[in-house]
């Protein structure tokens, strides 16, 4: 499996044994130590081009008895012209290949072998495999990925070495027909570049970067501009994006109605110029993208990859022949200390399991409140988390909170809540994001406004006004427009004391 570097929950009355329990895991990992690598790791080639990698296992101090690894490839950018086993775990009757190995379909290749009992496991570091490629003549430029997948390394005949390091291979492929989808004519000259820069950093998990999305319309006016950028959600989480000015901005842009920067893994934007903004000749930044590596991101190459790319002289014609060059994120090394921040969170309905300890397994904090809506005070001390109530945690926020299974065979909401005149802190309990004149229908008459945190900013960044409707000013809008989102906790100021039952549509 691939390695992920999790991070020890500190709380601190247990410090010292978090310490010690980390510092016991820091020495097993560097005695572990295990690896499968495409080697070499990077090649820059251009259509038409030969090339060879290997893809070597290095089982550390362990012995290996036997390993299994599938490796996949873009056919639209390689074919594959032969394969090579290598004998790092033996030969002949020494060894038993996996009946369900594939060296022929294109874009996997898969292939496993164990020892026998005549050929005892030892520590190994060489080729697994060789295999000798060839780039398309019609490739795209950009990078593809050799991607290393359901790696498996076991000591023993039932025994898995863990926390093996995975490490991908790539082609840059240079000087190719070029990607996304490009319409319309044009000839040698007609040449345009998007690209993603830096195209490739290195980064730990927890460390954060930026990227800029550059457009480069050579000798072409550009009118319009829309790109598509997709990301691993198991590896980056983004903080921020800011637009760039790059075809104008005002009144002299309109941006396309199917613009998405919001949601996880995908950053999509498309902006085109008004009339009074007549096209010219551009080169520079049109989005600048602020991530995050997660601090549970596996070890290896995480692709920043552009897509649907459309670059447009006028309305009509596209600029053809556009080369796309993708991005990439080499995530390894020690795992940086986690960035902890303000969080109000909630769970939408009854738990099967709902202790602290196991909602909250896995995820780094070092502080979780309640809210007293009697003395107007934050309450620790949380066991477990209930529907309706909202929590406040310091933790890292680049992580997600899962564990949180659906009671079965169970009621799935509690009584309703009791809401104090003045401050409460609540949650949603519904699964999907729903306006608060909706969610709060119940209590109409008894609440004034509702408070939103912005956790990137730590600060209180929207008010839903309860009888306003639309947007109000930058800050302000009416609860018809205030948008809860599930398992996050919200601040609503009470006018009078009122019962909070659960949202059932």
């Amino acid at each position: 499996m691939k390695t992920k570097n999790r991070k020890e929950k500190k709380n601190r009355p247990v410090m010292v044994y978090s310490l010690s329990l980390f510092i016991i895991l820091a020495i097993a990992s560097v005695a572990s130590a295990a690896t499968v690598s495409v080697q070499p790791q990077t090649q820059n080639l251009a259509p038409g081009a030969t090339f060879t990698f290997t893809v070597n296992v290095d089982s550390g101090s362990d012995t290996l008895s036997g390993a299994n690894v599938e490796l996949n490839y873009n056919t639209n950018v390689l074919v594959v012209n032969s394969i090579i086993k290598g004998s790092l775990l033996g030969s002949g009757s020494g060894i038993l290949e996996v009946p369900d190995n594939d060296l022929t379909t294109p874009g996997i290749i898969k292939y496993g072998v164990a020892r026998t009992a005549s050929n005892p496991a030892v520590s190994v570091n060489g080729v697994y495999l060789t295999v000798n490629a060839q780039i398309k003549s019609g490739a795209p430029a950009g990078i593809s990925l050799l991607d290393l997948t359901t790696v498996t390394l076991k000591k023993t005949a039932s025994t898995n070495i863990a926390d093996v390091t995975i490490n991908d291979g790539q082609v840059n492929v240079t000087g190719g027909s070029g990607g996304g989808n490009n319409g319309g004519g044009g000839g040698a000259n007609d040449e345009a570049m998007v690209f993603v820069s830096p195209q490739t950093q290195d980064k730990a998990p927890g460390a954060t970067f930026s990227v800029n999305v550059n457009i480069d319309s050579g000798i072409n006016t550009l009118s319009a501009a829309k790109i598509e950028l997709n990301y691993n959600t198991n590896v980056l989480v983004v903080n921020s994006i800011t637009k760039g000015s790059l075809l104008g901005s005002g009144s002299g842009i309109l941006e396309a109605p199917d613009n998405d920067l919001t949601t996880p893994g995908t950053i999509k934007y498309g902006v085109a110029r008004t009339a009074s903004n007549p096209a010219v000749a551009v080169d520079g930044t049109f989005l600048t993208i602020a991530f995050q590596v997660k601090g549970v991101a596996p070890s290896g190459i995480s692709l920043l990859d552009l897509s649907n790319v459309i670059l447009k002289k006028n309305a009509a014609t596209n600029i053809a022949n556009t080369t796309v060059t993708d991005g990439q994120v080499n995530v390894s090394g020690t795992p940086l200390p986690a960035e902890l921040k303000w969080k109000y969170i909630s769970v939408p309905y009854q738990l099967n399991n709902s202790t602290v300890a196991n909602v909250l397994n896995g995820i780094q904090y070092d502080g979780l409140f309640g809210f007293d809506p009697v003395n107007k005070v934050y309450v620790g001390g949380v066991t477990n988390f209930e529907p309706l109530k909202g929590y406040l945690i310091h933790m890292d926020i680049s992580q997600d909170i899962t564990n949180i299974e659906r009671r079965s065979g169970q009621p799935q909401m509690p009584p309703a809540l009791d809401v104090k005149k003045g401050w409460n802190l609540i949650g949603t309990t519904n699964p999907t994001a729903m306006d608060a004149e909706t969610m709060l229908g119940a209590i109409d008459q008894g609440y004034y406004s509702i408070w939103n945190f912005d956790v990137s900013t730590q600060s209180f960044d929207k008010v839903g006004v309860n009888g306003k409707s639309g947007n109000i000013d930058a800050t302000h809008v009416g609860t018809d427009v205030f948008m809860m989102q599930p398992k996050v906790g919200y601040w609503v100021w009470a006018t009078q004391d009122t019962s909070l039952p659960a949202y059932s549509p």
